[in-house]
């Protein structure tokens, strides 16, 4: 053998020596550990109880348990039912009145608490305070806000010399009250979660752009927007499935009027399973909502995560 030949063959050997001393990464199970509680709390709260509803939409299921296996029927005769689509399109023109309105508010509020102003935190204690109220509580006191003859509303109204406004009565104003409940409600939540990415910003970029002659406002477009995207694809994400998820406020302030004008998914669902005792057919309409609240967070994923 030539020499080329031998000097060839003792590279092969002498790597592959390397390559056999080089010990095989081991698989750690501290990290499966970590996430297995989440896992299971998702599999029984979320997992099986969706499951679960799939299950039963596939039978005319009554109070009493199933009584017939009758497969898509109840889809078909959801797809077929008027009162559905039109439930479908109110929720949906609430979910366009709420989910613009808490993304551009509550990034403005976070943009506000992240700065040092005098009197921030009483500011930061307003915003937080409708994170412990109950749903039940503060669509009452709207109410109570919103009523012709004595609510507040109203009498603000006539301070100023204005008509008196029957806000939950008109089928033009009551989703808009509704969704303002709504957003009261839940615009806290929404600034925690924008105000953990503006943190996560670094206070040198500012100051570069500062010294660069970029006013507070073009920061907040060039610099703050951009960076607060995955965070703001997450917010995006949340407040469509609060849009669709929507009942609370509808049924204490509304109960689905008027003319049926607040009837949302939801209402139509609490409707079929808890009045007419048709577990079946509300169901299908809960399994409806689910699927349609996964293909628009896919979609969103889909076209807004970062390249």
């Amino acid at each position: 053998m030539s020499i080329a030949g031998k000097a060839c063959m003792r590279g092969r050997a002498a790597a592959a020596g390397r390559k056999a001393a080089v010990p095989r990464r081991r698989v750690s199970a501290f990290p499966y550990l970590l996430v297995a509680p989440y896992l299971a709390l998702f599999a029984v709260f979320l997992g099986y109880p969706i499951v679960r509803a799939f299950w039963i939409s596939l039978f005319d299921w009554g109070i009493f348990g199933p009584n017939a296996f009758v497969g898509a029927e109840n889809y078909l005769s959801l797809f077929g039912d008027g009162r559905f689509w039109r439930s479908f399109r109110t929720t949906a023109a609430f979910a366009l009145i709420y989910v613009p309105m808490i993304m551009v508010i509550s990034t403005v509020l976070a943009a506000l608490l992240h700065r040092k102003l005098p009197g921030i935190a009483a500011f930061r204690t307003i915003v937080f305070f409708p994170l412990v109220v109950n749903v039940a509580v503060a669509s009452i006191a709207f109410k109570w806000l919103f009523e012709p003859e004595a609510g507040t509303i109203n009498q603000f109204l006539r301070l100023l010399h204005l008509p008196d406004q029957t806000f939950l009565s008109q089928p033009g104003w009551a989703l808009f009250a509704v969704s303002l409940v709504a957003l009261w409600i839940n615009v806290g939540f929404m600034v925690i979660i924008i105000l953990a990415g503006l943190e996560n910003i670094p206070d040198d970029l500012y100051e570069a752009a500062t010294l660069d002659g970029s006013t507070p406002v073009g920061s907040f477009f060039h610099i703050t927007l951009p960076l607060l995207r995955p965070v703001l694809l997450v917010v995006l994400v949340l407040s469509l499935i609060q849009a669709f998820q929507v009942f609370g406020e509808v049924l204490i302030m509304t109960d689905g009027g008027p003319f049926q004008s607040t009837e949302v998914l939801t209402m139509l669902l609490y409707e079929e399973g808890f009045r007419n005792f048709a577990l079946g057919r509300a169901s299908a309409i809960g399994v409806v909502i689910t699927m349609v609240i996964a293909a628009l967070s896919l979609v969103q994923f889909r076209l807004f995560r970062e390249r």
